[in-house]
């Protein structure tokens, strides 16, 4: 339109991505030595990290069971750090969720470690066991209300299957006689065609709800479609 008119722009547009996750599915050990020298002081940190999946939407956990002093207190910090750095994108290019990563053992050097050294090993353990813990793609889901006349009520049922929805109930809608009210939830990848669908089922009665409600693992060819779709969204 005006952009392509005025000022001579190629405007491509689509909808915005819902916010995927990932996380993982299996307990991975991972040794990294980070080791650099370079003239004078080198670098030099030794750590193992136990990465585990955690409850859905319990977020990220951090915690250590070194003995000894084999890393110094002072450098737990950094390794923690280093572990949030490799969560920022994981394997399959999304943020990373709920997962635990536990500092259990480790090497320092009384000249060449420094933060920066435990940091970097810290952030290249979690990122090497990430790739092997079975990651997982999490997508959004929201809690849809859907309002529609009673005689369309047997097409919600089919349109919210035909969406990837699951119907959890319905009654009927206390505001309006003749109404009734569905409980759903729908994929928010779902949503931008929810409007054209509840239009095409009720003939241009129903009108709709939604809130976000909780992440779920996507597996299989269901998993590949959305992979598929955001990497064709991201050109």
């Amino acid at each position: 339109g005006r952009l392509a008119g005025e000022f001579g722009l190629e405007v491509r547009t689509a909808p915005p991505l819902p916010r995927y996750l990932e996380t993982v599915s299996a307990r991975v050990e991972e040794v990294c030595r980070h080791r650099k020298q370079s003239g004078g002081a080198g670098q030099f940190a030794d750590v193992t990290v136990v990465l585990a999946p955690r409850g859905r939407g319990e977020g990220f956990a951090f915690d250590e069971a070194v003995k000894g002093g084999v890393v110094p207190r002072n450098f737990i910090p950094a390794v923690e750090e280093g572990a949030r750095e490799a969560l920022v994108r994981g394997p399959l290019g999304f943020a990373v969720t709920d997962v635990a990563v536990t500092l259990v053992d480790g090497k320092h050097h009384a000249v060449d470690s420094n933060d920066h050294a435990f940091r970097t090993a810290g952030r290249l353990a979690v990122k090497e066991a990430l790739a092997k813990a079975g990651p997982v793609l999490l997508q959004p889901v929201a809690r849809v209300t859907v309002h529609v006349p009673s005689v369309h009520a047997g097409a919600i049922v089919t349109m919210m299957s035909a969406l990837g929805g699951q119907v959890l109930g319905f009654d009927r809608d206390p505001a309006f006689r003749g109404w009734d009210e569905f409980r759903a939830l729908l994929p928010e990848a779902a949503q931008e065609y929810l409007a054209t669908a509840l239009a095409s089922a009720t003939q241009g009665c129903g009108w709709f709800e939604a809130a976000f409600d909780h992440y779920e693992e996507v597996f299989g060819r269901d998993a590949e479609r959305v992979l598929a779709s955001v990497k064709a969204a991201q050109g």
